[in-house]
């Protein structure tokens, strides 16, 4: 493969490191700490070097330095270390892909090495900083934890309860509101999904229903509701998913069938763009691109499942050994990428694109005619939106797991800008680094190796990570200036579901993320998880009224972990309002 850097890589990065040299320039002006004094010095100056190095680079790659303004958040000082350490660290893995895959042999002509060891020093010393204030501020005794904290100067004002599993919600012409049941959550069995309208008083009237669940995305465009159902249940198999198309007298009309739904993830959102075409998503089949044990809930029912690919894909021949839970002896199998369960691959091997594929985004016309892939090798893309101010599509993309045949350690969530006819990464990188960076190595685990022996030139890089296994649903960009910054978005974070402990307990919020900076802040959280009582559960839509002034919440409601012993609660869902106060 020619050596390459990823379109825009370096001048986000830069950007970035703008962005970083301010936050550290606020740590040294805001410091608390006397003591801590030489040390802010010495982190101040050191990014100062990494923006002299970066500068460098663009001069000997005769690329301009960007110019355009700025705008960044400034957070308490404690905040702000954190802040700072979440960038720096994902920082030093971009310089790593570098040396590990993108530029491996010019990498050093480049100076990436040193901008690799002035990274690493920063985050190590981060890392030290914020223990020791988290040491600090740990408090005596353990407070009660609110029902959910909001940003000061907005209210939260439940709408209407008793969805059953609701995952979407629209605004017709005339502002009235249409939620989605999914039909079913996992632990739950496969169901049957519906449309409701929300009246007045609260109470809602069910437009139409019988859709195979998951029902996952719903927009109303022209006089129709289309709506993304995954189709999943026991009597379907792999290629059942549809993109329904729903007149206001309960007329229903399959527009797209067909779609490769079977498996770990199912169809996404569904929107319309600026060029009239009907946009949506399908996820990936599986974890990581090989069906395991992990899958064992879809192989009792279609054991001949696996994930298919947009391209035509050669294969490393890697195959992966486990028990053989179908069999009715003692039993093992041996299992390659894009192949059923206990069938292996070979060394060179050519798994052929489909049109009918997994982990891509879709285009057609609002018939479901001329359905064409816009892009590839996501892993579940669950959040679509234009922008209304570039006018680019924009999506937010679920990471992998430390589970399966073949695991992935901390994978980010990511938000995405989807270039025509790009490529991002799955099955052989995550949130746009390689596989083979030790940061995805789960202890206890077979390092992960790259499943394709070619691969096509990455997109992009991720315009923003969110936080491992918050699981990064829906969102919607921020318009209104009286009610934040116009062009931010906001991101309804389901929250984990017990794969991967992390330091802090992930999502069950809903985020602002500026995309030019890639700053992130808690907007709405849910401090209690499942357990909450007076508030919102599990975020997993969010959606402004027509005039911006007004973002509207879906809480899915209870669903449990394994972990809690918790299940899935039907009639716990909310549609909320937040409003400005001030």
């Amino acid at each position: 493969m020619n050596e390459y850097i990823p379109g825009g890589m370096l001048q986000r990065q830069f950007r970035w490191e703008w962005v970083n040299y301010c936050l550290y320039r606020h740590l040294h002006e805001s410091n608390p700490i006397p003591k801590l004094q030489p040390v802010l010095d010495h982190l101040l100056k050191a990014q100062k070097k990494q923006l002299a190095l970066f500068e460098n680079i663009f001069i000997s790659q005769r690329i301009p330095i960007p110019s355009d303004t700025i705008n960044v958040k400034y957070k308490p000082f404690e905040l702000c270390i954190k802040e700072l350490h979440y960038r720096e660290y994902q920082l030093l893995q971009e310089y790593l892909s570098y040396a590990d895959y993108f530029m491996p042999t010019s990498s050093r002509k480049l100076g990436i090495g040193e901008l690799i060891n002035g990274q690493l020093s920063q985050v190590n010393t981060l890392v030290g900083l914020k223990q020791t204030l988290a040491d600090l501020s740990k408090e005596e005794h353990t407070a009660k934890k609110p029902d959910y904290l909001i940003e000061e100067g907005y209210r939260l004002e439940r709408v209407a309860s008793g969805f059953t599993f609701p995952t979407v919600m629209t605004f017709d012409s005339q502002g009235t509101i249409y939620v989605a049941e999914a039909g079913f959550a996992y632990g739950t069995k496969p169901g049957k999904g519906r449309v409701v309208r929300i009246e007045g008083d609260g109470s809602f009237t069910e437009i139409a229903g019988g859709f195979g669940g998951p029902v996952t995305g719903i927009v109303w465009h022209d006089g129709y509701l289309y709506v993304a159902a995954g189709a999943i249940g026991e009597e379907h198999g792999p290629g059942c998913g549809q993109i329904i198309r729903l007149s206001m007298d309960g007329k229903v009309e399959i527009i797209v069938n067909g779609l490769m739904t079977c498996g770990d993830h199912f169809t996404g959102d569904v929107i319309f763009g600026p060029d009239g075409k009907l946009y949506f998503s399908v996820g990936t089949g599986t974890n990581s691109a090989v069906v395991g044990t992990d899958n064992m809930l879809i192989l009792n029912h279609h054991p001949q499942f696996h994930d298919t690919p947009a391209r035509d894909i050669e294969l490393m021949g890697t195959n992966f050994v486990t028990r053989n839970p179908l069999s009715e002896q003692p039993d093992v199998a041996i299992t390659g990428a894009y192949k059923s369960f206990g069938v292996p691959s070979h060394e060179g091997e050519m798994v052929r694109g489909r049109l009918l594929a997994n982990g891509v985004i879709y285009c057609c016309n609002p018939d479901g005619s001329d359905l064409q892939i816009v892009a590839d090798g996501f892993r579940n893309t669950f959040g679509l939106k234009f922008s209304p101010y570039t006018g680019k599509l924009i999506v937010t993309d679920h990471g992998a797991d430390p589970r399966g045949s073949r695991q992935i350690r901390l994978d980010w969530d990511k938000v995405w800008e989807v270039v025509p006819n790009g490529w991002y990464g799955f099955p052989d990188f995550f949130s746009g680094l390689p596989a083979t960076l030790p940061h995805f190595h789960a202890d206890q685990q077979a390092k992960p190796t790259f499943l394709m022996k070619k691969h096509p030139k990455l997109s992009s890089q991720p315009l923003a990570r969110l936080q491992p296994h918050s699981a990064s649903m829906k969102f919607d960009f921020c318009t209104n200036p009286g009610f934040g910054r116009p062009g931010e978005i906001f991101v309804a974070q389901f929250g984990e579901t017990g794969f991967e402990k992390t330091g802090e307990l992930p999502g069950y919020k809903v985020v602002r993320v500026d995309l030019d900076t890639g700053q992130i802040s808690d907007f709405l959280t849910n401090p209690n998880d499942d357990s909450a009582a007076n508030g919102p559960v599990r975020p997993i839509d969010v959606k402004f009224n027509a005039t911006g002034d007004e973002l509207y919440l879906v809480d899915f409601g209870i669903m449990g972990t394994e972990q809690s012993g918790r299940k899935p609660q039907p009639k716990t869902g909310t549609l909320w309002r937040i409003v400005k106060t001030k």
